[in-house]
């Protein structure tokens, strides 16, 4: 579970929270602005997270670009959107579980 602080105060707003979206929705609630918050884990939370999310999200699109770079090699369009759709994935893992 993470804490949500206030950036600009330093203010511990809420805690037990599992997501962004429930951070956005509790941060907006107790009028802190867009923006001026951060939900914060623990490291081995974050990493927990975030190889819960790699395993659903971007693992099978990791298989798919290995697959289109094996057969068909690294200049193939369908290898470079198949790696863009992967590290697209991972990037929004990697955003919804910082590391502090």
């Amino acid at each position: 579970m993470a804490i949500l602080k206030q950036i600009s105060t330093g203010r511990i707003v809420a805690g037990g929270l599992t997501t962004q979206e429930s951070a956005q929705k509790i941060a907006k609630s107790a009028g802190v602005a867009e923006g001026d918050y951060q939900l914060i884990f623990s490291e081995k939370e974050v990493l927990a997270f975030r190889r819960d999310g790699y395993a659903q999200s971007c693992d099978h699109l990791f298989i798919d670009y290995m697959a289109n770079l094996t057969e068909l090699g690294d200049a193939a369009q369908a290898t470079i959107d198949a790696k863009q759709a992967w590290l697209d994935a991972r990037a929004v893992i990697k955003a919804n579980y910082p590391k502090s």
